[in-house]
């Protein structure tokens, strides 16, 4: 099975487009769905989700948690060369299609003092 992952990251006035494509295992287990794949980095990665919420879980170190929301905001904490930051996560959209195996979510990343980071379009495709 192949997962497609796509993100477009806009910062400011720069766009980034992200594209990555990898072999993943996807696992049902009650109401929450899991794929697992190792990034390009050979981190083991797995995203859990359900029509309400998403974490992705990088096996990294220190470990990175990203957690999204369709009615609330999350809070975050992203490991970087700084330190560890601790941010929000503002869903905007948050699409889950099952019969197309697809999981689109828009969001915000926020700092602690409420002013916006970053918006991200991330879409999920598996199959």
């Amino acid at each position: 099975m192949q997962l497609t992952l796509n993100n477009e990251i806009n910062l400011g006035d720069q766009t980034e487009l992200i594209h990555e494509v990898h072999s993943c295992d996807f696992i049902q287990k009650g109401d929450f769905a899991y794929l697992t794949y190792h990034n390009e980095e050979k981190e083991k990665v797995v995203v859990k989700f359900n029509h309400e919420s998403m974490v992705m879980t990088r096996f990294s170190s220190p470990k990175s948690v990203m957690r999204f929301h369709h009615k609330e905001p999350a809070l975050v904490m992203i490991p970087t060369p700084l330190g560890i930051q601790r941010l929000a996560t503002a869903t905007e959209y948050y699409h889950l299609d099952m019969d197309k195996q697809k999981l689109t979510i828009h969001y915000k990343l926020t700092q602690e003092n409420g002013a916006s980071f970053a918006s991200y379009r991330l879409s999920l495709s598996w199959g």
